[in-house]
């Protein structure tokens, strides 16, 4: 049975506190339910990417289908927002701006963009931003019910990707799996570069992991992932969405050890490789949203 871990109103609320009020005043009487994103970009119409589509807000706080005559969103709105998210410290915040992205209290991610300035052949700074994109994080005790059979055999954990396209649930089942795994009694570590699995605050993991993981944020999942072999004596490794040829040398060193790894990627099809099992979410991503 799937529940949400935390009242939907307060975690709501974490995401809304960081919208620019003029814009959070039209929210608050909107479904939220399989809310995925609120997107504001200037000039454009504020709007609502539901899992089913993309909607939009009337000045009167309607949702429309149609962006035409609907609330835009102008440059006070942008500039107030990179207040909001970063506490009024834009410098204190450089290093994740350059990276593109923003995490706040309750583990969602703001997605910034605009022009961006290059130094070397590398992003250094964020000017002029654009669009905002705020991405709704949900906790789903159980969501990962439906595929532990698959991942365990015995008392041993497979090898395991996760293949979904975007927006399918691959990250919230992923913590679901970190969480099972580690009330199973399995050391768990959880290399979450991007801080989405765990979403530290002071230290703290923002949803449930259980109690038998560690979790290692904002590092490279390759180099992350040696970090944690070397220095936590994992059963299983557990990094989301793998890329560069980095991230899959690490592995093989890492099943070299005997150490599980359980990963996700993009997609409809995949080279399963080394991996013993994938687990599609096509047919089941909507309702861990």
């Amino acid at each position: 049975m799937l529940t949400l871990a935390k009242e939907e109103c307060t975690n709501l609320c974490d995401l809304y506190r960081c919208i620019p009020e003029r814009l959070r005043q039209y929210l608050y009487n909107i479904s939220s339910e399989n809310l995925a994103e609120v997107r504001i970009r200037n000039g454009a119409a504020l709007s609502l990417v539901y899992t089913d589509g993309i909607f939009y807000l009337t000045p009167r706080g309607k949702v429309t289908e149609t962006c035409c005559n609907a609330l835009l969103c102008t440059t006070a709105d942008i500039r107030r927002g990179i207040e909001l998210i970063t506490d009024s410290s834009v410098y204190a915040f450089e290093e994740e701006i350059k990276n593109g992205y923003v995490t706040i209290p309750g583990g969602h991610r703001v997605g910034i963009c605009g022009g961006a300035v290059t130094e070397n052949g590398k992003i250094c700074c964020i000017r002029s931003v654009q669009s905002l994109n705020y991405r709704f994080a949900r906790e789903v005790i159980g969501s990962a019910d439906c595929v532990m059979d698959k991942i365990l055999d015995g008392g041993r954990v497979k090898n395991t990707i996760i293949v979904s396209p975007p927006m399918c649930g691959k990250t919230t089942m992923l913590r679901d799996i970190a969480r099972q795994l580690s009330l199973m009694g399995k050391k768990v570590s959880v290399v979450d570069e991007r801080d989405e699995i765990a979403a530290l605050s002071g230290g703290v993991p923002s949803f449930d992991l259980g109690a038998n993981c560690d979790v290692l944020s904002g590092v490279g999942k390759a180099e992350g992932m040696l970090m944690m072999l070397r220095s936590m004596s994992p059963e299983v490794i557990i990094t989301d969405e793998m890329g560069g040829s980095e991230d899959f040398a690490a592995v093989r060193e890492i099943k070299k050890r005997g150490v599980a790894v359980i990963t996700t990627l993009h997609g409809t099809q995949t080279d399963a490789g080394e991996f013993e099992t994938v687990i599609r979410l096509d047919g089941i991503g909507k309702c861990l949203n």
